[in-house]
């Protein structure tokens, strides 16, 4: 499997992940009344639109997928996806279900029925909550993970760009009439931006056909379509908040755009090679660890702010120990097994 790393991509999950911590603990938390403090006013203006950072690594995932994916067998795939999503998953259900008790914040619990279906990181196929909402978007990633097994399993990679069309061409008939067994089973509303970062790593590599382009093209454009439909659905967004939605929308083809013609290249170090890494049980461990932590803090009487910075470095803390001390050991057993060597 290839295992290139782009520095690039390493920065754009990590704004992605900051863009999320900011919706979650500066706007989505105090509206849903799990946080007890508001953000100033400027900041939470801001913040309201973090919840683009997950479309962000939707793109990103399609582009660095599609790469790991070269020159797998379908079972060194699975190996590799296994070893790295639940190792750090697993710890995180663990964490966040006896934080989310012992924080006695009874809207986030869910039944221990649930929190065993969690495990499987698609607790959605059996109805069950899911033990952080944050969790939402790994069951959207996992779909996309089977789909690319699929076609290494049926050789069927060679036909990606014709595939990348059938697909977009479901997404555009979902986005005129929703048709929800169809949106859930191939994730079509989120397929535009698997097949930016799909594309994006085509031409990179050196596909300067019009089908590749015309597809870059046309799941951008459906990718920013969807994201103002979803943004026109929320109350609180003015014409202002929707016209700020398609330019952030439209910024996330833009930067694939300009990685697929080398044109944003950076050099990597090790801050930004940690802040990469980190990313993933960050995601996993930030929205209601964070909401019980601010809430029993702000009780306390610490200021807001202090609230805030706190839990982001408990949470940042956290996660470097989940990843050094369960998810790299674990991942190599995982892989060994799922591999069968």
């Amino acid at each position: 499997m290839a295992s290139r790393r782009y520095h690039q991509i390493d920065l754009l999950r990590a704004l992605a992940c900051v863009m999320v911590l900011a919706f979650h603990y500066l706007h989505r938390g105090h509206m849903e009344g799990w946080v007890p403090f508001a953000a100033p006013v400027a900041l939470e203006s801001i913040a309201k639109f973090g919840y683009l950072g997950v479309q962000l690594f939707f793109a990103i995932s399609g582009f660095v997928i599609y790469l790991s994916a070269q020159g797998a067998s379908p079972r060194a795939f699975a190996a590799s996806r296994a070893a790295r999503l639940y190792p750090a998953f697993w710890a995180s259900v663990v964490l966040t279900t006896l934080v989310v008790r012992w924080g006695d914040m009874p809207s986030l619990v869910v039944p221990w029925r649930d929190v065993l279906l969690n495990f499987t990181m698609v607790a959605h196929w059996f109805g069950a909550d899911f033990v952080d909402w944050a969790y939402w978007s790994l069951a959207v990633e996992f779909h996309f993970y089977i789909m690319v097994w699929l076609l290494l399993r049926f050789d069927l990679m060679r036909h990606i760009k014709v595939l990348m069309a059938g697909w977009l061409l479901v997404s555009l008939a979902n986005f005129v009439r929703p048709a929800y067994p169809v949106e859930f089973l191939l994730e079509v509303q989120w397929a535009p931006l698997f097949c930016v970062g799909i594309s994006a790593y085509l031409m990179r590599g050196g596909d300067r056909s019009k089908m590749i382009h015309a597809l870059f093209f046309s799941a951008a454009a459906l990718s920013v379509a969807y994201a103002y439909a979803q943004a026109a659905h929320i109350k609180a967004f003015d014409r202002t908040d929707l016209m700020l939605v398609v330019a952030l929308a439209s910024a996330i083809p833009a930067l694939f755009w300009l990685i697929s013609r080398h044109q944003f290249e950076i050099s990597g170090n090790q801050v930004l090679y940690w802040a990469a890494t980190l990313t993933y049980p960050v995601y996993l461990l930030h929205e209601y660890i964070g909401y019980v932590l601010m809430t029993h803090l702000a009780r306390a009487g610490l200021a807001p702010e202090l609230c805030v910075l706190l839990v982001v470095a408990v949470v940042w803390l956290a996660a470097y120990g989940v990843h050094v001390y369960l998810e790299r050991p674990l991942s190599k057993v995982i892989r060994r097994v799922v591999a069968g060597g």
